[in-house]
């Protein structure tokens, strides 16, 4: 048989439409087009942690200025719900490939959990005025061609990468979403088209990849469209706080399954189930009621698979204003209930909370939260304070107290709250005793209520030795 030239073989491929360099080089020519447009208003925002113990954690992560006098947008991710935003410190942005790496102060505006975004203001009148980016809505189909985009470290001056990839599979409910087939780049920056409209966020998505009886956590990055944030980008937080979404005071939530909408004779109707009234909230006000199965939320039924039923539920409340009364159907004792709900704010969160710090004990407490109750199942009421910080080497930690003790009772003073509990251990430091006894309740399900006994080594801290960590002042922490 007659062996094909190479020149043979370039031809057939050619002929048959294969892919060529021509096709790689359109490819790249459109990525350059890409960053070309993106670049000049992609920054790094930097901040750091101040750990209870004093410790500091170093952050950077890429960001996109969106709004006039530099407002910049990062992922909420990077702030978490379970640290002080006392504890973030020292905002600051740079612009990736200058020189002379300068960066420029700024002013941490809040964040909003639901939208996944947060948000600086540049306030250093130093800073140029960077170009906004202009997001707009856009419905992708599946094999569409996206850009994410990257950041190389310090020492390369944070040089912006680029990275292409494709729609996976679109998710429609309960609102639309893109799950890519590769690495979209860093969590919170913007992604572009090949035709170069900025459609949306890159961010981590959390999937149930198994069944609803038995789920698996699966992982993949998405695109976040922007009708996810943009009402948020128009209108940022201000003071550093997180945006309060509207809230209903319902818990315990489970889909209505087939199975148990046959059973009520609801037809095609599903909804959710409720396991918990939060006392006083909008639901326990409106007369909701445990184990009413709520089927319509401002007169739209509540639907998807069963897996999507309290998602779907969720974000209904959460789209909504806080204020609004909206229009309820409840499943009860064989009919449907008709019922109104005036929506107030999101409770106060764990990084909301008032904080107590005593560096000579080694000790940090905070107010009880409602998420602290909900998961210990306790009343929302529950009086005490709960331990967040304990020092290794302290007094605290030498008397077995734990992260996430409540304490109920100084020197058998009882324990109302956070204000409580600094003037009681204040009062009871300045005695000097042997002992500080402490009742606390230990555990999530199986609680425990313990006696536990902190025993100062007064003489040391005061000549600057023992197990102290400094022998410093107590210090309320906001």
């Amino acid at each position: 048989m007659k062996r094909l030239g190479i020149a043979a073989v370039l031809a057939l491929v050619a002929a048959a439409g294969w892919p060529t360099a021509a096709v790689a080089d359109a490819t790249a020519e459109t990525l350059r087009t890409v960053l070309d447009k993106v670049q000049p208003s992609l920054v790094i925002v930097s901040f750091y942690i101040e750990a209870d113990d004093g410790r500091k954690a170093e952050a950077r992560f890429l960001g996109s200025v969106v709004g006039e006098n530099n407002l910049v947008m990062f992922t909420s991710l990077v702030i978490r719900d379970n640290v002080a935003i006392s504890q973030y410190k020292d905002f600051r942005v740079i612009v990736p490939g200058a020189v002379d790496g300068k960066s420029y102060t700024a002013e941490y505006l809040g964040k909003d959990d639901v939208a996944q975004v947060a948000f600086v203001r540049v306030t250093d009148p130093s800073a140029p005025k960077l170009p906004p980016l202009e997001f707009e809505a856009a419905e992708l189909q599946i094999g569409d061609p996206v850009v994410g985009f990257g950041n190389l470290g310090e020492p390369d001056a944070y040089k912006v990468m680029v990275q292409d990839t494709r729609v996976q599979v679109v998710i429609d409910k309960p609102f639309r979403l893109y799950p890519v087939d590769g690495d979209l780049g860093v969590p919170g920056t913007p992604v572009v088209t090949f035709d170069g409209k900025v459609v949306g966020l890159a961010t981590i998505y959390v999937f149930n990849r198994g069944t609803n009886a038995q789920p698996q956590a699966g992982r993949t990055q998405i695109v976040w469209p922007t009708e996810r944030f943009l009402e948020r980008m128009k209108n940022p937080p201000e003071g550093g706080q997180q945006v309060k979404r509207p809230w209903m005071g319902v818990a315990g939530l489970e889909a209505v399954s087939e199975d148990l909408a046959e059973y009520h004779g609801l037809g095609e109707r599903r909804g959710v189930v409720v396991g918990r009234i939060i006392a006083g909230s909008p639901s326990d006000k409106a007369g909701i009621k445990v184990e009413d199965l709520i089927l319509s939320i401002g007169g739209k039924d509540i639907k998807g698979t069963e897996g999507q039923l309290v998602t779907a539920f969720q974000n209904e409340i959460r789209e909504r204003k806080v204020g609004e009364t909206v229009d309820v159907e409840v499943f009860r004792d064989g009919k449907v209930v008709p019922l109104k709900v005036t929506l107030e704010p999101q409770p106060k969160s764990e990084a909301e909370a008032v904080r107590y710090r005593n560096k000579q004990f080694g000790l940090g407490v905070r107010e009880l939260v409602l998420d602290d109750t909900l998961v210990r199942e306790l009343p929302n009421d529950e009086k005490g304070v709960i331990v967040h910080f304990i020092d290794s080497s302290g007094w605290a930690d030498a008397a077995g107290l734990s992260d996430g003790d409540i304490i109920k009772k100084v020197q058998d003073r009882e324990i109302a709250g956070i204000e409580d509990f600094e003037r009681i251990f204040k009062e009871e430091v300045e005695k000097k005793p042997k002992e500080i006894v402490l009742f606390v309740l230990r555990g999530l399900k199986d609680k425990q209520t313990q006696l536990l006994r902190m025993e100062p080594r007064w003489d040391a801290a005061e000549s600057g030795g023992g197990t102290s960590p400094g022998g410093a002042p107590s210090e309320p922490q906001p």
